[in-house]
């Protein structure tokens, strides 16, 4: 019930940085007398601009030079050890050296630069250790392994000047990084004159599943339609609703997109994942969950708002182990889930299979399972080196099977920051048939 323990595969590729060798240059023009001006310049511009530093590269307009930097709080002496880089799968505990920063000698500089295409967009944060709180030992070996430590006691990037990303579990916040060239999320932040739907929260009990959880119920404003029976909405289940609920702007999203025509009127349904336990037990392939979803969640929602009945106008969406769960039900319930948004599914499951002798349970699946009238929207991170081949197996076996199908693979990780544009996209994508007027 673990994903397979990987290496990154290829591993991050470091470079230097020309920002780094003019600084090194300005170091030793300066002498002695003349560092720690030149040190509080260079801190002073990097305050300025923010970090990560990002460079253009000679002849690659495709790529930059992206320089994480720390700043030692106890100066230039002996007293840091080490400052670890968790940047959401870029670094791995498999690549230890990649993911350290290194000192530049005699300055209170700690820095790791990368070469990365200039579509990246990531969330980050920075490990930094005193002597007395590091263990020497392999990086990656279990729980209290270095790796763990140096998430234990990770923080945001204090020069980093775009605001933080919230974090799951009351974790300090990541930081983000978004290059030039990355997607644009244009539906994420809250747009002025967007009437605002309206997000309840309630408490559902499941017979099915013998617990009861916390739902949240998003409805749009009543002038963008679906007030009344006669004007029933989509539906739209998101999975692990209680981060699209609270710390992701799921209710901002669905009000810009349906005041924009982009999707139908739709009121979303939120169900919480209880805790970390239920969340395995009930989101890798569990038919009574799918039951749950259908006979009983479902229903419990139309009793509250008017909802379309037809499967078409049902989506299931879901990330990880709800993307998961989401393919599951399109093979288990597709006369109830028409549409499936999958983002980043763990096609890994289960870890018992063979990871080089297999495509996962869910594909196979897939391959020995008739078509489904069902309408899918995948996508996946390309720094996601566990799951990208698979979501490849798997987007060919749908396509060769003739179902609808739309996939987008983005320059990024397994990451929040990246699903929320792309729980936007995936909706547009597969309510394209149904769009009410022309998106904005």
């Amino acid at each position: 019930m673990r994903p397979p323990k990987i290496p990154k595969h290829p591993a991050p590729e470091v470079v230097a940085s020309d920002r780094l060798a003019h600084l090194r240059a300005d170091l030793d023009a300066a002498g002695t007398a003349g560092r720690a001006a030149v040190l509080d310049r260079f801190w002073a511009a990097v305050a300025a601009a923010g970090t990560p530093l990002v460079e253009p590269r000679d002849g690659e307009p495709r790529h930059r030079t992206v320089t994480f930097l720390w700043r030692d709080r106890r100066g230039n002496g002996p007293g840091t050890r080490e400052v670890v880089l968790l940047a959401n799968k870029l670094t791995d505990p498999s690549v230890w050296d990649a993911s350290t920063l290194e000192r530049l000698p005699g300055t209170d500089v700690w820095h790791r630069s990368f070469r990365l295409r200039a579509d990246w967009r990531a969330t980050y944060q920075l490990a930094p250790a005193d002597r007395d709180d590091v263990q020497d030992g392999p990086a990656i070996t279990g729980p209290p392994s270095r790796w763990g430590a140096a998430a234990a006691r990770a923080t945001s990037d204090p020069y980093n000047i775009v605001a933080p990303f919230p974090s799951r579990y009351g974790v300090a916040p990541h930081s983000v990084v978004e290059l030039p060239d990355a997607p644009p999320q244009p539906w994420v932040a809250a747009r002025d004159g967007v009437p605002r739907g309206t997000v309840a929260a309630h408490r559902v009990a499941s017979a099915i599943l013998g617990n009861e959880r916390d739902v949240w119920l998003y409805t749009p404003a009543p002038e963008l339609g679906a007030a009344d029976a006669a004007n029933a909405a989509d539906a739209l289940i998101l999975l692990d609703g209680e981060d699209w609920a609270t710390r992701l702007p799921a209710a901002t999203i669905l009000d810009n997109l349906i005041a924009a025509g982009a999707i139908p009127p739709t009121v979303a349904i939120m169900p919480s994942t209880v805790d970390n336990a239920t969340r395995w037990r009930e989101l890798a392939c569990s038919a009574d969950f799918v039951g749950f979803l259908a006979g009983e969640l479902l229903p419990w929602a139309a009793s509250h708002r008017p909802l379309a009945a037809d499967p078409a106008r049902t989506t299931l969406a879901g990330r990880s182990l709800g993307g998961l769960t989401a393919l599951f039900a399109a093979l288990r319930a597709p006369e109830r889930f028409g549409r499936v948004l999958s983002q980043s599914a763990s096609l890994w499951w289960p870890s018992a299979t063979d990871f080089d002798a297999g495509a996962g349970a869910i594909v196979d699946a897939y391959v020995a399972a008739a078509p489904v009238p069902v309408r899918f929207h995948l996508e996946v991170g390309l720094q996601e080196w566990a799951l990208l081949a698979r979501h490849r197996h798997l987007r060919d076996v749908l396509a060769l099977k003739g179902h609808d199908l739309s996939y987008v693979e983005y320059h990024g990780g397994h990451d929040a920051l990246c699903w929320q544009g792309g729980l936007a996209d995936g909706l547009v994508a597969l309510t394209a048939d149904r769009r009410a007027a022309p998106a904005l």
